[in-house]
């Protein structure tokens, strides 16, 4: 008897706890809005050794390498990233490739398959490699559209739909030729919007995204409010923050923009103390706010921190140029305040985040 409970409790630790694949996903996607990337990577890996032949757990662990990979401004993981994806869309077709289902299988069989395109697309987008993202893009399309004709309940297949759509009525009209098929904004912006509110995983990731396409699309107002309430369901989370912060800035509400900001700092701190080019970007922001709202002094004790800090980015960031050319002409304009003293409160913001 000791030795099959000595059998059963050290050589398959899990299933003494075994939990439904669903309930393993959703907490390791609530860990994963939340940046506590750990907890969320222990629950996708659970999912994928207690549901090997399901392809959702390589799915959303891949979503969450993408996720940390965009915070922490690194493709560290990226050979990773696509490996799980290959193994999303292996399993997908697996399931396929048995013979036998029912609809509701073989609809999320199309649905992982094109959300796994679906995050390629968006990466090779990132990276600018334009063809590849557009073939994958395409596919994605393609298999998401069979998963809504099957079952048009899955409205975690909306979001990827909705998003690639719109991008397509954002082609200038002189390339659309070389674009198949016809898309609608408003079709677009719905399928988005409802993704957001029914998905059964990823209503909050939709949530963000609705916020950039609304932003996109000059519906400022509403946007804010949809980032509003992302940030307080997510207090800690940089990433609902920075997108609350864009918003901000192009509705001109520049205070509102400084103390979220100094929040966004804090949380980088935090989290990415070593970063210098998160800590840069957080500094550069700070500035660019003080100066605006009228803090001569604080704009400039910003843009010294930000030049020093960006010093030590050998890397070629995107922003890196830009920055540095904008608070060097900050620090230009400002030159009659330097050596004023400035007290900054490195615990001021502690208050509104977990």
């Amino acid at each position: 008897m000791k030795l099959l409970l000595f059998i059963l409790f050290f050589t398959a630790p899990d299933s003494l706890f075994w939990e439904p694949l669903d309930s393993l996903i959703i907490k390791g996607l609530e860990f994963s809005f939340a940046e506590k990337y750990k907890e969320a990577d222990f629950y996708f890996d659970l999912a994928i050794r207690n549901y090997p032949e399901s392809p959702i757990g390589y799915l959303y662990k891949a979503g969450l390498l993408d996720l940390y990979m965009i915070d922490f401004e690194t493709d560290v993981y990226e050979n990773r990233f696509y490996e799980l994806l290959d193994r999303a869309i292996e399993k997908s077709q697996g399931i396929r490739n048995k013979g036998k289902f029912d609809s509701v299988t073989l609809a999320l069989s199309y649905f992982s398959e094109g959300s796994a395109y679906a995050y390629k697309a968006l990466r090779k987008g990132r990276n600018k490699e334009y063809l590849a993202a557009l073939n994958s893009g395409l596919k994605s399309i393609e298999l998401l559209r069979k998963c809504i004709e099957i079952d048009s309940t899955i409205y975690d297949a909306y979001l990827p739909l909705g998003v690639f759509e719109f991008a397509m009525t954002k082609v200038p009209s002189a390339f659309k030729w070389a674009i198949p098929g016809s898309y609608s904004r408003e079709e677009a912006l719905r399928k988005v919007e409802l993704s957001a509110r029914k998905s059964k995983y990823i209503g909050t990731i939709a949530a963000n995204a609705y916020v950039w396409v609304l932003i996109y699309d000059n519906q400022n107002d509403s946007a804010l409010k949809v980032a509003q309430r992302l940030v307080e369901m997510y207090p800690g989370s940089r990433t609902f923050r920075w997108s609350l912060s864009y918003v901000q800035r192009r509705l001109g509400r520049w205070k509102d923009a400084l103390k979220n900001h100094e929040i966004i700092m804090y949380l980088t701190l935090r989290d990415q103390p070593w970063n210098s080019y998160n800590v840069a970007l957080s500094l550069y922001y700070l500035s660019i706010c003080s100066y605006i709202t009228g803090d001569r002094r604080r704009a400039l004790f910003y843009a010294e921190a930000c030049k020093n800090e960006m010093s030590k980015v050998n890397e070629d960031k995107p922003l890196k140029s830009r920055v540095l050319k904008v608070v060097n002409n900050l620090s230009s304009r400002l030159e009659k305040y330097q050596g004023k003293e400035l007290y900054v409160d490195p615990a001021g913001v502690e208050r509104y985040v977990p």
